[in-house]
């Protein structure tokens, strides 16, 4: 794999003000890659999503504690990769939100969201956290 053509790191505490942040610095770089206004959308809530997910599920909101958001823009491609450290999770305990039983359910529709979304997610379980690393093609228009 090559090295990314530029990386930005944002290190933010564990509070849902600081999602706008990363929302902009995740939009910003794939409108500069040519990402369209939708695929810039759905790149902000995926990681947006993956961010609040480790503020609220892995520090309970701890501001003491940071969230490591990774961007990485590639020729053809983002990367983005958000880090916890929290406990961890087994993605096989997720409950599918498209199940009859979870459909009325207010939560639990992140993941799903993100992985129909991106064009690929890793969920990797560290000694101290987690990271979820997404990529998403730039599909150039014709």
């Amino acid at each position: 794999m090559t090295d990314p053509q530029e990386v930005e790191l944002l290190r933010i505490p564990s509070t849902l003000d600081r999602l706008e942040q990363v929302d902009t610095a995740v939009e910003r770089m794939a409108r500069a890659m040519g990402f369209n206004e939708d695929a810039c959308a759905d790149l902000g809530i995926c990681a947006t999503e993956a961010a609040a997910n480790a503020i609220l599920h892995a520090h309970k909101e701890d501001a003491g504690l940071t969230v490591e958001i990774r961007l990485e823009r590639y020729p053809d491609r983002i990367r983005i990769a958000v880090r916890d450290h929290g406990q961890g999770f087994q993605t096989e305990t997720v409950p599918d939100p498209t199940l009859s039983e979870n459909l009325l359910k207010v939560g639990g529709r992140g993941l799903h969201v993100i992985r129909a979304l991106m064009d690929d997610v890793q969920v990797r379980l560290l000694p101290d956290g987690v990271q979820v690393i997404m990529t998403k093609n730039l599909v150039r228009e014709s």
